[in-house]
């Protein structure tokens, strides 16, 4: 099932009692939900990722609908023009703060019972499948898809992350980290100079991107990176949010 369709079913069946419940967000039990709440337990990435059911990194145009009753966010966020948001395009666009206003229909700074239920709904999915304690497996299923990585980062933020001294070139050690055996043989296939190392201008050769870069460490050819097949993506992962960039879980 779609996941607008999920939501709409969610929605649909609740019972009345629950209806008029702030719930779990609401940490002071004042019947309001505050921003100062929301924030305090969830970032903007993680209700993203509650959305993504299907854990394909993307959020379609019915969701935005589902959720805020009109298409327009949708349209101001679609920076490339295609029939779905990413991740990256969401974040770049709004805030948490931004997301939770657009559920604030009267503009009092606070969501009431009927504001919140959506937000509500959201932070339970993201709580009870706890998925955030791995930042790039969205969906949580154990495995690295390609739009997992896609939807976090980009191919010249880790060439800046491997690139640990700065100088735009990446040595055998520094490659390493992502590529393991596969080392070797990049830097046979980009280095045109041969001079051992692979400037960024060298990197992306050949239309060498991010997605090959994926394609080369899934050994097996699954589609997915398992059982270790994606362990330098962590590691670039946490440079990159330490760089400030990439879509952080643990940010807004």
């Amino acid at each position: 099932m779609a996941p607008f369709l999920l939501l709409f079913v969610a929605l649909a069946t609740a019972s009345p009692m629950k209806r008029q419940m702030t719930g779990g967000l609401d940490a002071d039990m004042d019947g309001m939900v505050s921003y100062a709440e929301v924030s305090a337990v969830m970032s903007l990435h993680e209700a993203l990722v509650a959305l993504d059911s299907d854990g394909d990194g993307f959020i379609y145009l019915p969701q935005i609908v589902e959720l805020w009753g009109s298409a327009d966010k949708f349209y101001e966020l679609n920076t490339d023009g295609d029939d779905y948001l990413t991740f990256r395009e969401i974040e770049n666009g709004m805030s948490l703060q931004d997301f939770f206003n657009e559920f604030d229909s009267n503009d009092d700074g606070m969501l009431d019972a009927i504001e919140a239920y959506q937000v509500n709904f959201i932070y339970d999915i993201w709580y009870n499948n706890a998925v955030a304690d791995n930042p790039l497996d969205s969906n949580g299923d154990g495995k690295i898809s390609r739009m997992e990585i896609l939807s976090h980062m980009t191919y010249d933020e880790v060439l800046k992350a491997l690139d640990v001294d700065g100088n735009r070139e990446l040595t055998a050690v520094e490659l390493n980290v992502l590529m393991g055996v596969g080392t070797t043989q990049f830097i046979a296939d980009q280095d045109s100079n041969n001079d051992g190392v692979v400037d960024f201008q060298e990197a992306y050769l050949n239309r060498m991107n991010l997605r090959r870069i994926f394609n080369r460490l899934d050994l097996d050819d699954s589609n997915y990176l398992e059982n270790g097949e994606g362990s330098g993506f962590y590691v670039v992962w946490d440079a990159i949010v330490m760089m400030g960039g990439g879509t952080n879980p643990n940010g807004n």
